[in-house]
């Protein structure tokens, strides 16, 4: 199963057998986090994002790639934007969005244990009389993880690092913070925090220029357990008619029912 707008695949059965229909706490935003980052830059003509037939950053060898490759075509990225480089080649400037941590936060004492989801049931019977009833369907468990979304920057000159700290920030500020919170990831308080700002040797005997955005995020889990078929009562309602008119007679009707907890008060 694949997670819509993103690589995060679900590879084991437990979510099915143990009824777990939502489970944002670390691959999840994360790859959020960088689809809505790609879908960002492959929109800008400077830092211009472009994947290739397998959805991963396009990094091509460079050798006699005109300076300008990418600007107006998508012969190759300008910028890498992942979790990791996917094979040994080294791409700048690069986006490396990781999870570095979470924890539990219940929504409530019970973690929502009395909560039921109703299934509304419409039944016609042969008169054409219509009625909505209302069964239990499921048991709604859910509850909330808190974690921390580092996005390291790392580039070849400080114009660049810069120019996509601000970037960066802009987006999480306000830009996609609405997107990310419909999409199940909010941004907690809307304040990204900058940290990290280094100048290091590169293996290539140049510079590296380097930052830290950190986010604060908060995702929810969901079990919705299936409760089997109950009956909570039976009905029975008997009119009498009046031959002549064909309607019912006021005043004679039986209406009683019997329902489950009565018959195990009886035993």
């Amino acid at each position: 199963m694949t997670t819509p707008g993103t690589s995060d695949l679900q590879r084991s059965d437990l979510y099915g057998i143990y009824n777990i229909v939502q489970n944002t706490l670390m691959s999840y935003p994360k790859e959020l986090i960088i689809s809505v980052l790609r879908e960002e830059f492959a929109k800008d003509s400077y830092y211009h994002y472009v994947s290739d037939e397998f959805g991963y950053p396009k990094v091509v060898d460079l050798t006699d790639v005109p300076l300008n490759a990418g600007f107006q075509d998508d012969l190759t990225t300008r910028i890498y934007i992942g979790e990791v480089f996917h094979f040994n080649g080294i791409f700048y400037p690069s986006i490396f969005v990781k999870m570095t941590g979470a924890r539990s936060v219940p929504v409530s004492f019970n973690r929502n244990k009395e909560v039921v989801q109703n299934e509304k049931i419409l039944v016609i019977d042969g008169y054409g009389n219509e009625k909505e009833y209302y069964i239990p369907k499921y048991i709604d468990l859910a509850g909330a993880w808190e974690g921390t979304i580092s996005i390291d920057i790392a580039t070849r000159d400080i114009y660049s690092r810069d120019n996509l700290v601000s970037i960066l920030m802009m987006m999480f500020v306000d830009v996609r913070f609405e997107t990310l919170r419909k999409a199940g990831v909010l941004i907690k308080s809307g304040q990204p925090v900058l940290s990290g700002v280094t100048e290091t040797d590169d293996r290539q005997q140049d510079k590296l220029y380097k930052a830290t955005i950190t986010i604060d995020v908060r995702t929810e889990w969901r079990r919705l357990i299936p409760i089997g078929s109950i009956i909570e009562r039976i009905n029975f309602c008997i009119d009498f008619i009046n031959p002549s008119t064909q309607l019912p007679s006021p005043n004679l009707q039986i209406n009683s029912y019997t329902s489950i907890l009565d018959q195990i008060e009886n035993l």
